[in-house]
């Protein structure tokens, strides 16, 4: 990868960085079968790929692979799509990209919750999928604003680590099985690997056996020797700025999301057992409102429902003092001016309203009214104005012990 964007600079080409330029709202075209299109459609609970052709700029990409994917956002009128242009044609990318995802924005009426979410995490430091804006037609039929996601793959990998010969996993949460809480399920890996973990490359030998001493160096280390013996399968400190960052968000479907853990990669280098967790999905961000509590899934829960690894994380000073003071890095990062005169978020939640208004409106395809979007950012723009007041007062009560 890192070739291909040298060779593709050298010769003025285009890079991955220019399908993610979020500051224009591109359009994508895919050309295909009219049947197979209304196949996926009518089988869009199916991870069934189909071919068709690619359309972006002056690229065209022959034969890709697109399929429906997600769980609740699978819909049948606005299908949300995976888009594989290696699928038919071995070795075939777009700009250096094996995948894409082209997210429907079905559960996100301001279509925004999304970017707004992966930009925080890059501005504080966490790896996080570039994401912009397009116009997607099928056939010439417009199919509504989609948001354009970079995969967690080998590829994003390398953009963002040492080395890419390392070992990912995604977290797969089937919706019918019981919500996982980082418990100890036993000894054996094949009751943590392929689910929850999922293996995303290595398919012959994923070494499941360092998943299964990662869970259970966090559940049966004494606390006495939890920091150390925790930390040789987890980066702590990035993990617990992660969930900081989701709590700020209000986020309800991340690491403490209230149906279990949800939405995350983890990656390991070969040279090393230590895990870096990576957020996916942010569908479900700031639902948790204004006021949703810096203890979420933490303090507001049973302790069966307590997530067991930040539970005994947060219970050591030392990662309680890096939660706090993330959630005091997301006030202020969303609240800077930055010269504008407008808080960060304030100004972002305004730039991408601006780009993508018009386009929202004619989205005859999305499943909540225009009127409904207009609802959802406007209850952005309060939480914008209003939700670094409350963290800093919670984080303040906390430390005062109350």
């Amino acid at each position: 990868a890192i070739a291909q964007r040298s060779q593709a600079q050298v010769f003025g080409l285009p890079t991955s960085d220019a399908i993610f330029d979020d500051t224009a709202v591109h359009d994508i075209h895919l050309r295909m079968s009219a049947r197979d299109w209304d196949t996926l459609k009518a089988r869009y609970l199916e991870n069934t790929y189909y071919p068709a052709d690619f359309y972006w700029r002056d690229q065209v990409i022959r034969n890709v692979g697109i399929r429906s994917r997600g769980t609740g956002s699978r819909n049948p009128v606005k299908p949300h799509l995976r888009i594989a242009f290696g699928r038919y044609v071995s070795g075939q990318t777009f700009l250096g990209l094996s995948d894409v995802v082209l997210r429907n924005n079905t559960q996100d009426p301001s279509n925004m919750r999304e970017r707004l979410s992966m930009a925080l995490f890059q501005r504080l430091g966490v790896p996080a999928s570039r994401e912009s804006y397009a116009r997607f037609y099928v056939n010439d039929e417009y199919m509504g604003v989609y948001t354009i996601v970079e995969m967690i793959d080998d590829r994003y990998i390398a953009r963002r680590f040492p080395a890419a010969d390392g070992y990912l996993f995604s977290y797969d949460y089937p919706a019918t099985a019981a919500p996982y809480y980082f418990d100890d399920r036993g000894d054996d890996p094949g009751t943590y690997v392929p689910l929850p973990f999922k293996p995303e490359n290595h398919d012959a030998d994923p070494q499941p056996e360092v998943v299964a001493q990662m869970v259970l160096a966090v559940n049966r280390s004494s606390d006495a020797v939890f920091t150390q013996a925790v930390s040789e399968y987890i980066n702590l400190p990035m993990l617990i700025r992660q969930v900081a960052i989701e709590t700020y968000l209000g986020d309800n479907d991340g690491f403490l999301g209230g149906w279990g853990m949800n939405n995350l990669y983890l990656y390991r280098l070969s040279t090393s057992h230590a895990f870096t967790f990576l957020p996916w999905d942010k569908s479900n961000a700031f639902l948790g409102g204004v006021r949703g509590s810096i203890w979420h899934g933490i303090l507001d829960v049973p302790p069966a429902m307590q997530n067991v690894l930040i539970r005994r994380a947060l219970a050591r000073p030392e990662f309680l003092a890096i939660y706090l003071d993330t959630l005091l890095d997301c006030a202020r990062t969303t609240e800077d001016m930055g010269g504008s005169g407008t808080g960060w978020l304030a100004g972002e939640i305004e730039r991408q309203y601006h780009d993508i208004h018009d386009f929202v409106w004619l989205d005859t395809k999305k499943p909540f009214t225009n009127a409904e979007f207009e609802q959802a950012v406007d209850d952005l723009r309060a939480f914008a104005r209003e939700r670094g007041t409350f963290v800093r007062d919670s984080v303040a009560a906390a430390r005062q012990g109350r």
